[in-house]
């Protein structure tokens, strides 16, 4: 069981204010860790151990976890404000305490209570094209594992590395898959130097490397990561779209740091040539205005859509409720994610664009703020691709692989 000790200190904490109050607190610590992050090219240890101490990497677990058991909404929120504050800082808060919501899953119940019996646990994950070489091989108890992953965002951090390959499985030596996704403790895995990006730049999503560690069964998943849990009644661990909504959460938070920017320049700065504030001019004005409402718009749209796809889903199926949400509910929570991303990034785009020369400078937090609003907007799970997958549904197309999310 998780020590009475990290359930008494979630209470405390809870106790203190909420986690978006505890978040603000921090502001000035991680304004500092961001400019530290951008030279580091991923997140100090020290800013990443205030984030934990905080417990803004459990607020999405269960409340016997030593979590604050925190809904979409709620957890939007916290992700959104870190993000505003900075996008790499927004970026490892959010995928680590979501990485560390989504294996729960699929864990059995027994090794999730020592998996988090850690109040500074923080999973990352190494994923995607890296792992096409990947193999594993089946020994007695369980797995030895070669690999490299790629996006390991908080690798730096983490005290665990999730491996997955989505739905294909690792190859096994002799044939076939593993079928497994595979957990990792800190010791057991390397970090390879390769994020040299201009966006999220200090969210250190460098390559995870694994090379022949022992996984033992226990510590291993099933390859549906994304697949219903049906032991906690929050909706949370049955929404597929939790890896979606929180991305969203980075792109709107950026976005609300960058009007903000806009707003605080034009205050001060006369453009060359106009002889009057750029507060002043009609121009700002308009964008400003056109920048706030795209935002809220957005905004209320995600919020919406998912509020909606928790009630779908209801409480747990064995009390009356479902596994997965019907699928013109999803479809609609799916394109609110997209859209708040899509919708947000071409925000940062024109207050840079409005800023003018000013924010082309290194040292302008609105040239930071574009270049980390095109990276959140380019992941898979919120790019604008989606658009084009989702709206052809509702032409009569099938949805094929998204279909999946909604299959019960």
């Amino acid at each position: 069981m998780v020590r009475t000790e990290i359930l008494e200190r979630s209470e405390r904490l809870a106790a203190e204010g909420p986690p978006l109050e505890r978040l603000r607190a921090l502001r000035e610590a991680l304004l500092a860790a961001g400019d530290e992050a951008q030279r580091l090219r991923h997140l100090p240890a020290w800013a990443s151990d205030e984030i934990a101490d905080q417990g803004l990497y459990r607020f999405a677990l269960p409340r016997e976890l030593g979590g604050e058991d925190l809904r979409a909404e709620g957890q939007i929120e916290i992700v959104e404000a870190a993000s505003a504050i900075d996008g790499s800082v927004g970026w490892c808060l959010h995928i680590n305490s979501e990485i560390n919501s989504l294996i729960l899953r699929r864990m059995a119940l027994e090794f999730a209570h020592e998996y988090y019996d850690d109040w500074r646990v923080l999973t990352c994950a190494g994923v995607g094209p890296g792992l096409q070489d990947a193999r594993a091989r089946p020994v007695d108890g369980g797995w030895r594992l070669w690999c490299q992953g790629s996006f390991g965002s908080g690798c730096h951090n983490a005290t665990w590395t999730l491996v997955h390959t989505h739905h294909v499985g690792v190859p096994a030596e002799g044939g076939g898959s593993s079928e497994r996704a595979f957990l990792l403790p800190r010791g057991d895995f390397g970090i390879v130097d390769t994020w040299d990006a201009a966006g999220l730049r200090g969210s250190g999503s460098h390559d995870v490397k694994v090379d022949g560690a022992f996984i033992p069964e226990r510590a291993t998943l099933p390859m549906e990561l994304f697949g219903p849990c049906e032991t906690f009644a929050n909706p949370t661990f049955r929404n597929p779209l939790q890896a979606h909504y929180n991305k969203s959460a980075v792109a709107m938070g950026i976005c609300r740091g960058a009007i903000d920017d806009l707003a605080e320049l034009a205050r001060t700065k006369t453009p060359w040539t106009s002889g009057s504030l750029l507060a002043d001019q009609p121009e700002l004005q308009y964008r400003l205005g056109e920048a706030e409402a795209t935002l809220r718009a957005a905004r209320a749209f995600l919020l919406e859509a998912l509020a909606e796809l928790e009630a779908n889903l209801g409480p747990l199926p064995a009390d009356g409720g479902r596994a997965r949400p019907d699928w013109p509910v999803l479809r609609r929570a799916f394109l609110a994610c997209v859209h708040a991303a899509q919708a947000t990034r071409h925000v940062v785009d024109v207050a840079h664009n409005t800023a003018g020369t000013t924010a082309s400078r290194m040292d302008h937090p609105l040239e930071r703020r574009l270049r980390d609003a095109h990276q959140a907007a380019a992941h898979a799970a919120i790019s604008w691709r989606h658009y084009r997958n989702l709206g052809s549904t509702w032409l009569g197309h099938e949805p094929g692989a998204l279909a999946r999310l909604s299959r019960a």
